[in-house]
């Protein structure tokens, strides 16, 4: 079968997968998710996991984010003293705050 023609197909698979939410009660969330990050895993993949169905996907990299308006750059900018254009410098000192946060959580 030509690559083209396999990718086609598995594109199509995906098409008619159907999607299941749950509305699951805050602990039981929590818990899946806790799982997910300790097997480094997204919750997804955690829930195939113990339904016992395949887990294809390779294990990620957990990211934090959040998103910040001009005026939050411009103070957090301040309280490090980094220029507010540089939202890199912004950044670098976000992440270590947080860095420094888990330790002092310890």
């Amino acid at each position: 079968m030509s690559d083209a023609k396999d990718k086609w197909l598995r594109q199509e698979q995906a098409v008619r997968a159907t999607q299941m939410a749950f509305d699951l009660s805050s602990d039981v969330q929590k818990q899946i998710k806790k799982q997910a990050i300790d097997q480094e895993l997204t919750p997804s993949d955690m829930i195939r996991k113990i339904l016992g169905l395949d887990v294809k996907s390779k294990k990620t990299r957990q990211r934090l984010s959040f998103n910040l308006n001009d005026d939050e750059i411009a103070q957090l900018a301040g309280r490090f003293d980094v220029p507010s254009e540089d939202k890199r410098a912004v950044k670098q000192q976000v992440a270590e705050l947080l860095i420094a946060h888990t330790k002092k959580a310890k």
